[in-house]
């Protein structure tokens, strides 16, 4: 029987010419070993393994060395002395051997495994205790843990090549960068780090991070070449920094200074130009936080339909808007969060004295002091220019406490027998389209009382 994919327990045991010639452990059928397999017995004493012995009882109902009647495995015994005879026999363990097996030069020869005896294994173990030393064993073959590395080792030799492995993860101890492979951690210092103390290229004495020289160089080394401040003005002298004081003492730069003190002068127009714009923006957006406003059209599909079926005196009304009025809300804090929300609403067939008449209504949550704009236009598919509009405006002095506090309009907007598609009210799919905007003026004083 296999042991693993490379081993048999034949190539393991000890003295396997003394126990071949025996004949006593190993099956006469498949001449196998007796490693892991359970031994019956006939009543007349001869072995096999259990697999065997249930192959050839699937042939022959009998013994087959003596041809006693045998109906089934039950009709045999276990012979358990053999077993436990054979389990007390010594064999090598498989991490004895090196990691190779050679092939003999004839393929057809038995392969023949490498004996390591300087790194291998030493123990000699009984044959029943050599699953639990394989799997304890310190000599068995492992795989460096380390990504990238195919190192195969063994066990006991494993901590110390982790440790010194090239693809191990260390962490830079001047940057902190913690995914570098041991390896590549001296490039890293040498090249990348950022943190890592170099020297000033132009040997002023400074040892400085990497990250910082070029700020160095460009605002401190006093070895560092730089152009003259009025460069850009027409003086083309270049110095080393230590020198430039020398040389604005020496040169008259008055000339360059003024074109200078021209540049600024126009830079200085230039940002007041766009300061200026600024505080218009600002001042645009303060006023459109204080007047809020909602802009949106609703369209109502299968209003043939709908009006058909529809009683007069009641109302369709659109989904729930709201205005964001932040202003508004702060100072009526003692109202809940529906107290910016609105609906329209029509009457497709009239209601009451509108018989024939399509109402049409703005309807919300009353707001102290506010003033509202409602403004709406009913399209005309057909003709925009013959679009109905209209606009009404409305001061809250009360507040009401009702889910709905005020509803206002226009009770005549239009006739109801006009809105069809050949009028133009209705679109091709039988829709009516309401353009709408609501605006919020918080902007009443009240008289000052005392």
């Amino acid at each position: 029987m296999s042991i693993n994919s490379r081993f048999t327990i034949s190539d393991l045991l000890l003295n396997q010419e003394s126990l071949q010639k025996k004949n006593k452990y190993s099956c006469p059928i498949c001449f196998e070993y007796f490693y892991k397999k359970s031994i019956y017995q006939c009543r007349s004493g001869h072995v096999a393994c259990q697999e065997c012995w249930e192959k050839s009882l699937e042939n022959k109902k009998e013994c087959m060395i003596c041809r006693s009647k045998v109906n089934s495995t039950n009709d045999l015994s276990r012979c358990l002395v053999v077993e436990q005879d054979f389990g007390k026999k010594e064999c090598y363990c498989i991490y004895s051997f090196t990691d190779e097996r050679y092939d003999t030069y004839y393929p057809n020869e038995k392969i023949t495994f490498v004996k390591d005896e300087e790194n291998g294994c030493k123990e000699r173990i009984n044959v029943d205790q050599l699953d639990t030393h394989i799997q304890n064993c310190k000599f068995k073959f492992v795989k460096c843990s380390h990504n990238g590395c195919d190192e195969i080792l063994r066990l006991n030799s494993l901590e110390e090549h982790e440790n010194q492995c090239g693809f191990k993860l260390v962490t830079c101890g001047f940057c902190a960068c913690d995914d570098i492979r041991q390896m590549e951690l001296e490039n890293h210092l040498e090249d990348e780090c950022s943190k890592f103390l170099i020297d000033c290229p132009y040997d002023c004495s400074i040892i400085i991070e990497r990250d910082q020289i070029k700020s160095h160089i460009e605002n401190e080394c006093n070895n560092a070449i730089i152009a003259c401040k009025y460069y850009e003005y027409g003086c083309k002298e270049e110095m080393k920094r230590s020198e430039l004081q020398n040389h604005l003492n020496n040169i008259n730069h008055q000339y360059f200074m003024g074109l200078l003190i021209e540049k600024l002068s126009s830079k200085l127009t230039q940002s007041h130009i766009i300061q200026n714009e600024l505080v218009k923006k600002i001042k645009r957006s303060e006023k459109i936080k204080e007047n809020p406003k909602y802009k949106n059209k609703w369209t109502i599909s299968n209003y043939s339909n709908i009006i058909s079926k529809f009683p007069n005196d009641k109302e369709l009304q659109s989904p729930i808007f709201q205005i964001n009025s932040n202003n508004i809300l702060k100072s009526q804090s003692q109202f809940n969060v529906h107290s910016n929300e609105f609906v329209i609403c029509i009457y497709p067939n009239g209601y009451k004295s509108t018989i024939g008449y399509l109402p049409l209504f703005l309807q919300g949550n009353r707001i102290e002091g506010t003033n509202i704009e409602f403004i709406c236009k009913l399209v005309n598919v057909l003709d925009k220019t013959k679009s109905k509009k209209s606009k009404f405006q409305h001061e809250f002095k009360n507040i009401g406490n009702r889910e709905w506090d005020w509803i206002f309009g226009w009770s005549h907007f239009i006739e109801s027998n006009l809105i069809t598609q050949q009028n133009g009210w209705l679109s091709k799919d039988d829709k009516l389209t309401i353009k709408f905007k609501v605006k919020l003026f918080n902007n009443v004083i009240k008289p000052l009382e005392s």
